[in-house]
Formats: C-alpha cells, sequence, structure tokens
C-alpha cells in the first residue's frame, strides 16, 4: 500500500493483492472532505457489516459499515490505524495506516480551516 499526499487529495493505491481483498485498488479524498484525523483506538469506531472486502484478524480491506457510518478500510492493523472522518464523499470514513509526516500535514491543514 502507498499513501500520499498530492496537492489537494490524499491518494490511497493498494498493492493488487490489497486492491482484490478491498474490491478497490486506488482511493482519492479530497483533502477538504477530511474534517478529522485520529487513531482508530480513540474514536470508539466499531466495525458492524461488511460491504464488500475480507477481515482477517487485524487485517481490514473494503468498505465496511460502522458505528459513524460507511467506512473505507485498508489496514495491516486495524489497531494502529487512523481514522479519517469525512465529509460530502461517498464515505463517512477512511480508516487507513498513515505515517506520522501525513498525519501531521492532514492536521495542520484541518487547523489551518478552523482559524478562519
Amino acid at each position: 500500500m502507498k499513501i500520499e499526499l498530492i496537492e489537494d487529495k490524499l491518494v490511497t493505491k493498494l498493492s493488487l493483492l490489497e486492491g482484490l481483498e478491498a474490491f478497490k485498488r486506488k482511493l482519492e479524498i479530497p483533502v477538504p472532505s477530511i474534517v478529522d484525523v485520529k487513531p482508530f483506538k480513540d474514536t470508539g469506531v466499531k466495525l458492524e457489516q461488511r460491504v464488500e472486502g475480507s477481515w482477517l484478524s487485524n487485517k481490514v480491506y473494503g468498505t465496511f459499515i460502522t458505528s459513524k457510518g460507511k467506512a473505507f478500510i485498508a489496514t495491516q492493523d486495524i489497531g494502529k490505524a487512523t481514522v479519517l472522518f469525512l465529509k460530502d464523499f461517498k464515505y463517512d470514513l477512511a480508516i487507513l495506516d498513515l505515517d506520522g509526516k501525513i498525519i501531521e500535514e492532514l492536521e495542520k491543514r484541518i487547523s489551518s480551516r478552523r482559524d478562519f
């Protein structure tokens, strides 16, 4: 899996195997649609129903209904994943394995929107 910020989009590209598990190889989220970023363990989000995808132990890929709405999930370890809360997008949440630099940049951009 490769996740990067490209201009004003967070682009997630899954490997062939991950894409088969998730029924999707690529997801582009407009950064303005991201309203909050939190560690999964701090959100209270519960996976309720698999729409399409796979769920093997902590590895989760695909589209799920959660306690907080429809989510796209691509993670090797859900307990260590990051939740993006979204608005005006086809998903309410994206649960991904984000590195610290991307999290910091997203938090900075969200904070700058709140300052206005």
